[in-house]
């Protein structure tokens, strides 16, 4: 990847040689009138999350949605085998990749962001180096305590949960979708980068071509004052 930071991004070590983009935006776009800052749990080198992202802004606080869409799910016979398996492809943002790790609490993302579901424990989490699947990750849960059966190509989220359980609620619930590239670069330290958010625009959005392609059904309920054109 080229070795470059993007305007809104702040902190020490940056080379600044230019921007990559992928024009999403049809027409001319208003984000909401204030923006917000990175979480800062992604506030670090190499973050790169694109324009049309499905993010949440609360409190001047911008905090992108992490999915992981399942490649399988093996369930556990309780007896035997008391546990259930579930591979899944990481969340990749430019050089940082998210994934469930040990003691994370996850669940299927429902019909929306809003649905309920149950939450499970991650107690195994392992990169698979070799094989049909290989840089996918094998996740393991408590067959006793496990998440609502997924399908391939639904999408595991984290929950907002602190235990396993039915009836909970995803963690990040997004309300708007990204205006403006955020990357940082190199910046190593004190980093910081600032985001624009869209929740209104009739002329279009490529929904296709963004981050959010894989919630686009689930962004359409939740923001629906932004036209989706699919391609």
């Amino acid at each position: 990847m080229p070795n470059f930071s993007s305007f809104n991004a702040f902190g020490s070590a940056a080379k600044t040689i230019g921007q990559s983009h992928v024009p999403v935006w049809l027409g001319v776009v208003t984000p909401v009138p204030v923006g917000g800052t990175l979480a800062s749990d992604f506030a670090r080198a190499n973050f790169l999350l694109g324009a049309g992202a499905a993010v949440k802004l609360a409190n001047k606080i911008l905090t992108p949605f992490v999915g992981f869409e399942v490649v399988s799910f093996t369930a556990g016979d309780g007896t035997t085998v008391t546990k259930d398996t579930i591979v899944v492809k990481p969340a990749v943002f430019g050089g940082v990749v998210i994934a469930p790790a040990v003691d994370d609490v996850i669940q299927k993302l429902g019909a929306t962001f809003a649905a309920t579901g149950k939450a499970a424990v991650v107690t195994d989490s392992e990169l698979l180096t070799s094989g049909d699947n290989k840089g996918c990750y094998e996740v393991k849960v408590a067959h006793s305590a496990t998440i609502d059966t997924p399908s391939a190509g639904d999408v595991i989220t984290f929950s907002a949960a602190e235990a396993a359980g039915s009836s909970k609620s995803i963690a990040v619930i997004p309300d708007g979708y990204l205006y403006n590239d955020i990357y940082t670069g190199e910046l190593n330290e004190n980093v910081a980068a600032t985001g624009a958010v869209v929740k209104f625009h009739s002329e279009g959005l490529l929904v296709e071509l963004t981050p959010a392609a894989a919630v686009k059904a689930q962004m359409a309920a939740a923001v629906p004052g932004v036209l989706q054109v699919l391609v």
